[in-house]
């Protein structure tokens, strides 16, 4: 466990510490703090101040990242419709061509994951993903020109590279604008409409199998959803405000307000300044080892699932119409998982680690009835129950790392993971073994398994961490509020804020 050091504290290491000199200095180049103009502590809010702001920032932010997040799932997985109506035919794909189709996406998405993190720290952050998203909706289109392995593999390439900036960046999004109890839920809403895009996926790609057209089928999903995802993509640079200091739709006072709902968060609004000793903390700090290898052993099932997943149940003896079809409701069974999860972690207290280990012991028991007792469809549903893992892990992202640069490092590394497992977990479904692909649903058990064991001892870490500073701030004053709105606002990391507690 990492500890703070003489440098990290220079600042102090609790609000009553500061004074109203180092509160100047802390704000020089926080944008969340410029706003207040040193009258923070006069500023105060009541509760239907906080509701009508909390209310308005869920109208307008909330369905934009919902809708984008839909956009981008049903973008990287419409290779697999286009896979069940002849593309791999036409396309001349032969032995694991296709599992390498899937996995170059994320070579890409890996490579492409610092630079977009670290241009979202020095620029515009929505603006910057607004133009991601247009530039991935035109490599979408151009996948109706590849004819080959060459020209598909290029193209997923490029898309997996300027899609890699949307989970960070919405992460990012809702860290800024929403306190750590509502962050869960509300990740959970933009979060789930994987599971949405699952089921208005599954219906397209039904009415597509049925267009008689010079046009081969397979290039229909390319064409609508590289088509819509451009549009969208302008309307994201218009509408999509970086921090709430930006938001066009809050006036002046709500901005105050909504800079002032999140500081009890202690992990800042923005900072466009990168400091190295917030990389080199992240690096020492045990956290990051363990929140990484929980998404490494969450994302090998991941990706398979995402790759194979109309193939597998094609494998099941089900028709190709019908196979698309019975996709749809583990859509929904993800979304009411998500939904469920996400409002218990934000309603209750210190259940977020159980939460995540009650989503992979459902998920274990799908791949159990599916690699041993061969009941395949209740199995498939059920494996839906490590995705809520997945999202309440994005939320200790947001809610346990503190410090601009080092939440870039963490969210960027813990994106790479995902690229890892991602890569992975298509790799060892092979051919040979379809349609049960026994190596790969025995993959998943481990990794089930192996995530049970990282969650328990993240949970000791920082049950212990929050221990340890109870015993030392005990007899701490915490009534200067210019000094807590300081803290609250700065760029201080968690380990260098011992008034900082990490979420269980």
């Amino acid at each position: 466990m990492t500890e703070p050091s003489s440098h990290d504290n220079q600042h102090g290491s609790s609000p009553s510490d500061l004074e109203k000199s180092d509160m100047k200095h802390i704000q020089g180049d926080d944008v969340g703090a410029v706003i207040l103009n040193g009258t923070v502590e006069q500023l105060q809010f009541q509760d239907g101040e906080d509701r009508s702001v909390l209310w308005k920032i869920d109208r307008y932010l909330l369905p934009i990242l919902a809708f984008t997040y839909m956009i981008q799932f049903l973008d990287k997985s419409c290779i697999s419709y286009a896979a069940l109506w002849g593309m791999k035919e036409d396309a001349h794909l032969v032995n694991d061509q296709y599992s390498w189709l899937t996995t170059i996406f994320y070579l890409g998405y890996m490579a492409g994951e610092f630079p977009i993190n670290f241009l979202f720290q020095k620029f515009d952050i929505a603006r910057t993903c607004g133009i991601f998203i247009i530039l991935w909706g035109t490599v979408l289109l151009c996948m109706t020109a590849g004819h080959d392995f060459a020209g598909l593999a290029t193209t997923r390439v490029f898309l997996g590279i300027l899609e890699a900036g949307v989970s960070p960046c919405f992460v990012l999004l809702t860290a800024m604008f929403y306190r750590r109890s509502e962050q869960p839920l509300r990740t959970s809403i933009w979060f789930s409409m994987n599971g949405v895009a699952n089921i208005i996926g599954g219906l397209i790609a039904y009415g597509i199998g049925h267009i008689n057209s010079a046009l081969p089928a397979w290039k229909y999903p390319f064409v609508i959803f590289g088509s819509v995802t451009i549009l969208w993509g302008i309307v994201f640079v218009v509408v999509t405000p970086s921090n709430p200091t930006k938001a066009k739709w809050l006036s002046t006072r709500e901005k105050e307000v909504a800079t002032l709902r999140v500081l009890q968060n202690e992990t800042g609004i923005d900072n466009k300044s990168f400091k190295m000793d917030q990389v080199k903390e992240s690096l020492l700090d045990i956290r990051f080892w363990l929140i990484n290898l929980l998404c490494l052993a969450n994302t090998i099932p991941n990706g398979a699932v995402s790759a194979f997943a109309p193939l597998i149940v094609n494998g099941f003896g089900f028709s190709k119409f019908n196979s698309t079809l019975l996709g749809m409701p583990s859509g929904a069974s993800q979304v009411l998982a998500l939904w469920i999860s996400g409002y218990l972690a934000s309603r209750f207290n210190g259940i977020r680690h159980f939460l995540m280990i009650g989503g992979l012991l459902v998920a274990l028991l799908g791949a159990v009835l599916i690699f041993v007792y061969r009941t395949p469809i209740a199995g498939y549903y059920l494996l839906v129950g490590f995705s809520a893992t997945f999202v309440i892990s994005l939320t200790l992202l947001q809610s346990n790392v503190a410090g601009r640069t080092k939440k870039t490092i963490f969210t960027s590394a813990f994106f790479v993971s995902y690229c890892v497992g991602n890569l992975i977990g298509p790799q060892l479904f092979f051919e040979r073994e379809a349609p049960r692909y026994q190596s790969g649903f025995a993959s998943m058990i481990a990794c089930f398994a192996a995530q049970i064991v990282i969650v328990g001892v993240m949970y000791v870490v920082n049950a212990r961490e929050n221990r340890r500073r109870d015993r030392l701030n005990a007899n701490v004053s915490e009534n200067d509020q210019a000094a807590v709105v300081s803290v609250g606002l700065s760029d201080m990391t968690d380990v260098q804020n011992l008034h900082f507690r990490y979420v269980l």
